[in-house]
């Protein structure tokens, strides 16, 4: 395990940035973006891994890029596994994060356009994350990696 980013969780921090943070110093840095229809005027936002690095990496260019979090609504236990979900430091960010029984950081995954997960749950082997401005975010919990997001309107 990594004591740094042990230490930060254990503080109430996570990378702030949309990328999973894995316990022991692994971290993929992760390109989001959105694409507009000009003709139906949906938008449809992407997630996709960019690069593998670490965080020694990461702190080499940047020390201060941790963000504080919170944990909303309690975990829930999945495989040895609890859930938790909830906000970052500004409106629009997000996470979702899976700690062993002793509160040591298996991964976290941070969002900077989710809004807060509001609520998560698992349906076959899909972590499902919802924000509350609409977004859902479809995580494999076999491949971290492949995550997906869709956005549904909250006020319909």
């Amino acid at each position: 395990m990594n004591k740094k980013i042990q230490a930060k969780w254990r503080e109430g921090y996570v990378l702030g940035q949309d990328c999973i943070a894995f316990g022991d110093g692994r971290v993929v840095m992760a390109n989001t973006y959105s694409v507009k229809d000009m003709n139906s005027g949906e938008t449809q936002r992407y997630w996709f891994p960019l690069c593998d690095t670490t965080v020694k990496g990461l702190e080499k260019y940047e020390a201060d890029m941790w963000t504080e979090v919170d944990i909303w609504h309690g975990p829930f236990e999945f495989e040895n596994q609890k859930i938790v979900f909830g906000d970052g430091a500004m409106g629009n960010e997000g996470y979702v994060a899976s700690i062993t029984a002793d509160n040591t950081l298996n991964w976290s995954i941070f969002f900077t356009f989710s809004n807060p997960i509001m609520k998560a749950e698992m349906v076959d082997r899909q972590l499902i994350c919802y924000g509350d401005t609409g977004a859902v975010i479809t995580i494999n919990i076999d491949e971290l990696t492949k995550i997906k997001v869709k956005f549904n309107d909250p006020f319909k």
